[in-house]
């Protein structure tokens, strides 16, 4: 069987093996996700490549774990099919829509689903799963690498602005961690992008928890990444309602977060600079930057402002 990328379309010969009937892609960006159908029951079907979801049979034993707990988590219709490019796996689809809050209802939706992300850690602490996945590591070491250093500087000579802001978080969050043992910070596996178009809901119910592809096991703060993103305070105030931060957790989340920001920089700027590149396919870290820069009044309250407030 031939693996085609997900970027090419749905493999016929995966819809041929499973007798699918093909629909749309799914989710908000190119994620290699498709709803189908198998004798009018609706089904996903997901291509994972191993650049992408490194250890990718982690994320299916995080999802089955929680469920085991009650979670609605992504359930395997079949055996996952591995290919060259990666792998083909089948869910049984879930039920019920993501929120789309309005303006005036989305400080009501973030404190609910802080609440809820803090309920799924005491699950997933309660999994036992205490090993880390292949090709993660904990915030402090991420942000340790020196090859992670040796790219930054790389990437700053050929985007000064970007880069040095980019290299002075990273210097930020490992003076932290220098200075700041955190060995007694709760950790588990986290889920890694507890987002509102990662729930589903059907009539107030949670129907289904979904995209597993960042999980791995570090610190319970860690997961506030791309929930709270650095200003969606309402988050943060939500899961402290459900299990009340400590003083040290309040001050590991700002560190935590901008580590988290570096996950695959060094091997998407590895493959940029590691040869010859034209000059206008250097990559755009802007997204990352501008989320390093966030602000958020309540965890300067909790841990004091961040110690690059002047690059805001």
């Amino acid at each position: 069987m031939n693996g085609t990328p997900a970027e090419q379309g749905l493999d016929r010969e995966v819809c041929a093996r499973w007798r699918l009937t093909p629909g749309p892609a799914l989710g908000h960006r190119g994620t290699g996700t498709w709803a189908v159908t198998r004798g009018g029951e609706p089904f996903v079907v997901k291509h994972l490549h191993p650049q992408r979801f490194p250890d990718w049979r982690y994320t299916l034993r995080v999802a089955a774990a929680l469920r085991a707990q009650g979670w609605p988590t992504p359930e395997l219709a079949e055996e996952p099919v591995t290919v060259a490019g990666g792998a083909w796996v089948l869910f049984h689809r879930l039920p019920g829509r993501s929120p789309n809050p309005t303006d005036a209802g989305r400080p009501a939706e973030e404190r609910a689903r802080g609440r809820l992300l803090a309920e799924l850690h005491a699950s997933a602490a309660a999994t036992g799963i205490v090993d880390q996945r292949r090709g993660f590591t904990g915030p402090a070491e991420l942000v340790r690498d020196p090859v992670l250093d040796h790219w930054l500087r790389v990437h700053e000579a050929a985007r000064p602005d970007e880069g040095r802001a980019l290299r002075a978080y990273r210097d930020a969050a490992l003076r932290w961690f220098t200075d700041n043992p955190v060995g007694n910070a709760p950790r588990s596996v986290v889920h890694g992008d507890f987002a509102p178009w990662n729930l589903l809901f059907d009539n107030g119910r949670l129907t289904g928890v979904v995209d597993f592809e960042g999980t791995h096991h570090t610190y319970q703060v860690a997961d506030f990444a791309l929930s709270w993103r650095g200003y969606h305070d309402d988050v943060l105030r939500g899961y402290d309602e459900v299990r009340p931060l400590s003083d040290g957790e309040w001050a590991l989340v700002r560190p935590a977060f901008w580590a988290w920001l570096f996950i695959g920089m060094k091997d998407l700027l590895a493959c940029h600079y590691g040869g010859v590149r034209r000059v206008d396919s250097l990559p755009t870290l802007e997204w990352q930057v501008r989320h390093l820069r966030r602000h958020s009044p309540l965890l300067a309250a909790k841990a004091g402002a961040s110690p690059l407030a002047f690059e805001r």
